[in-house]
């Protein structure tokens, strides 16, 4: 095939080439509007996706391992919470030296609370505990708080579970009275969200702005199909016009053969 630098032509081999991201964002966008009735965060690929070089075998650095939550434990030495995973920080040979814990290693952690069970970390994958047997999940819930109460419990905040309430770990029970006191507030007592510009221009992006967070759904599977759409009839169109190429040139070399 030969390439020359008509502006048709580069126009169709550029739009080609981009046809492969759009795709990938179309395909992606319509996950995502399901992501939470699909599991996809439940799903762990980690070890399939290192030839790509946004992951990579080598850990991230920087703002990946920047302290977010800290607990100083009873042998002077302290549990950090990072973006990426839970690390003990102690002193070896006159130096601080940090030790990952490979349990919770690569995920969000949001909060360390001690308690008289065991040590709870509130995590992006789940609520942890440390006990004299390891580290095990206590929760399979999206966690973003963990408290210590006075009477030796615990209360974790959980996506959609609210706050819950543990004495040993084990049985975890919603605290009474919370959701109804939150859902009697009266619309005068609520403060308006504030909208910055920031904030407007990723709420448009993902059709908050439209449709409210519930059904923001609808503006990521829109967008999603009509970049796939486009992508497919994209490629499709290309096709197209490459056979049509291909058949004339054929044709022509069939009519001179002919009249040779």
């Amino acid at each position: 095939m030969q390439f020359n630098l008509k502006a048709r032509d580069w126009h169709n081999w550029i739009s080609v080439i981009l046809l492969i991201p759009m795709l990938i964002v179309g395909l992606s966008t319509l996950f995502l509007a399901h992501k939470k009735e699909l599991g996809l965060d439940k799903l762990d690929l980690t070890p399939y996706v290192g030839w790509l070089p946004g992951y990579g075998a080598a850990p991230a650095p920087g703002g990946h391992t920047e302290a977010r939550s800290s607990l100083a434990l009873a042998d002077g030495a302290h549990l950090i919470g990072t973006q990426g995973g839970l690390f003990r920080v102690a002193k070896v040979d006159d130096q601080l030296r940090a030790e990952a814990i490979r349990e919770l290693g690569g995920t969000a952690v949001r909060d360390i609370a001690a308690a008289p069970f065991g040590i709870v970390v509130a995590a992006k994958n789940g609520v942890w505990l440390e006990t004299r047997q390891g580290w095990r999940k206590a929760l399979d819930s999206d966690a973003w708080n963990a408290n210590a109460m006075p009477d030796g419990s615990v209360v974790v905040a959980v996506k959609d579970g609210g706050l819950l309430a543990s004495r040993d770990g084990e049985a975890w029970e919603a605290l009474p009275g919370i959701r109804p006191a939150l859902a009697a507030l009266s619309s005068g007592e609520l403060v308006r969200e504030r909208v910055t510009l920031g904030k407007l221009m990723i709420d448009l992006h993902t059709g908050k702005a439209f449709f409210g967070k519930s059904l923001e759904w609808i503006w990521i599977y829109l967008l999603g199909a009509v970049w796939v759409f486009l992508g497919f009839t994209g490629l499709w169109l290309w096709w197209k016009s490459q056979t049509k190429r291909r058949d004339a040139a054929r044709g022509k070399l069939a009519a001179g053969a002919a009249r040779g």
